[in-house]
């Protein structure tokens, strides 16, 4: 149950997704980019797992874009995404009420709706949600320190396999005659042949283009 698949992650809006999905087979696209971002950026869990999942749960499982969108997610596909989804961000549910229909354990927590862990005390009570036992804790607690090591360990992949690299930093991918084409990669995941991460060079700024003015209408001008 790594993936949540029951809907208990302590991430409200991945929750309401993974319970959607599991009981009408469908999840509306912007839900399930975010759940795949859950699974492979801040719990490094294999996209295949994920892709597996969807495949035997969605009704409009399709087995090549399914395959497609979630190697994208898991930073292997040919268009890997070049953002990433917040699971509590909430801007795909600004209203709640997506929440409060699959997590109704949660309907009375409006202003914490989608953080419930940053309720006081005294607002969890009203609500009657009890962290732990009618809602669970979450799964990781800090976002941005399992962002930075989904990243440390992209990076680590990449520079024990150059040879998968070009020399700009972008993924080779083998065809099946034989050659290699290039495939787009994050500018936060190229590295030259040291292992570095190239650096963007600095934009030069062009000179102000000077309006010339003509000779016209000149004539019979006094000089003084």
């Amino acid at each position: 149950q790594v993936f949540g698949q029951e809907g208990r992650t302590g991430y409200p809006l991945v929750d309401a997704g993974m319970r959607e999905l599991y009981a009408t087979g469908w999840m509306t696209q912007s839900i399930r980019m975010v759940v795949a971002s859950f699974l492979t950026e801040y719990l490094r869990v294999d996209w295949v797992r994920g892709c597996a999942w969807f495949h035997d749960t969605l009704v409009d499982a399709d087995s090549a874009i399914n395959a497609m969108m979630w190697q994208n997610a898991g930073r292997s596909g040919i268009d890997q995404w070049n953002f990433v989804l917040s699971p509590t961000a909430a801007s795909q549910d600004r209203t709640g009420a997506y929440t409060k229909k699959w997590v109704p354990e949660l309907a009375e927590l409006s202003a914490y709706l989608h953080t419930p862990w940053d309720a006081p005390a005294e607002a969890l009570r009203r609500a009657g949600v009890v962290l732990g036992e009618t809602y669970p804790h979450r799964i990781v607690v800090d976002l941005k320190a399992e962002r930075q090591r989904s990243v440390a360990n992209v990076l680590a992949m990449r520079r024990e396999n150059q040879q998968h690299n070009d020399e700009r930093g972008y993924d080779l991918v083998a065809l099946p005659h034989g050659k290699q084409t290039v495939v787009f990669t994050l500018k936060m995941y190229r590295i030259d042949r040291e292992g570095r991460v190239i650096q963007a060079a600095a934009k030069r700024k062009s000179k102000p283009k000077v309006k010339q003015t003509s000779g016209r209408g000149q004539r019979g001008r006094s000089q003084s």
